[in-house]
């Protein structure tokens, strides 16, 4: 039984230097690189490792050339058995006005072995409370958003692309390409 444990104990340490030591900057930037071939770009970030999180602060976001939102902080976990995105404080570019309120306060997307098949992610903003989950096999997005005051009464429109379930929620679903 205590060479069974003293073998966790060594496991985890292990594990733990791993993610600890891992070059996540270079990482990063790695994967900023593999985004630019899908025409997104983060510009003017500051990447700072944390140990065992990556922060990235101060990120302009591109698609397609055209600036398209600024994000004052992302950090980013990754541990292998639970995996977490969270962004703060995001303004959305100013054309998108017409179609949803600008600011999103925070995003949480995670990912994790308990449920290996979805993707899940939670968003509050002036658009009111989002949740959303990312079906990886099915390839399949589901969107429910419960609307603020705000979208429900100057962005209706909008709205109207979404089914309203029975609890006054507004549901999209899409299949993706990936």
């Amino acid at each position: 039984m205590v060479k069974i444990f003293k073998f966790f104990i060594y496991l985890l340490i292990l594990v733990s230097a791993f993610i600890y030591f891992f070059p996540k900057v270079s990482g990063y930037y790695l994967l900023e690189k593999e985004m630019a071939k899908y025409k997104v770009v983060f510009s003017k970030e500051k990447a700072v490792d944390n140990g065992f999180s990556l922060d990235i602060k101060h990120a302009n976001l591109s698609y397609e050339a055209i600036k398209s939102a600024s994000i004052e902080n992302i950090n980013v976990k990754i541990f292998g058995l639970y995996n977490a995105i969270d962004v703060e404080n995001v303004k959305l570019l100013d054309v998108a006005s017409s179609f949803i309120p600008l600011k999103i306060y925070n995003i949480h997307v995670s990912y994790t072995v308990i449920n290996p098949l979805n993707i899940v992610g939670n968003a509050q903003g002036e658009f009111g409370v989002l949740h959303l989950t990312l079906h990886v096999v099915q390839r399949k997005l589901q969107v429910v958003l419960k609307p603020s005051k705000l979208m429900r009464s100057r962005y209706a429109n909008t709205l109207r692309y979404m089914h309203k379930n029975s609890n006054g929620e507004y549901v999209y679903e899409q299949n993706i390409k990936l």
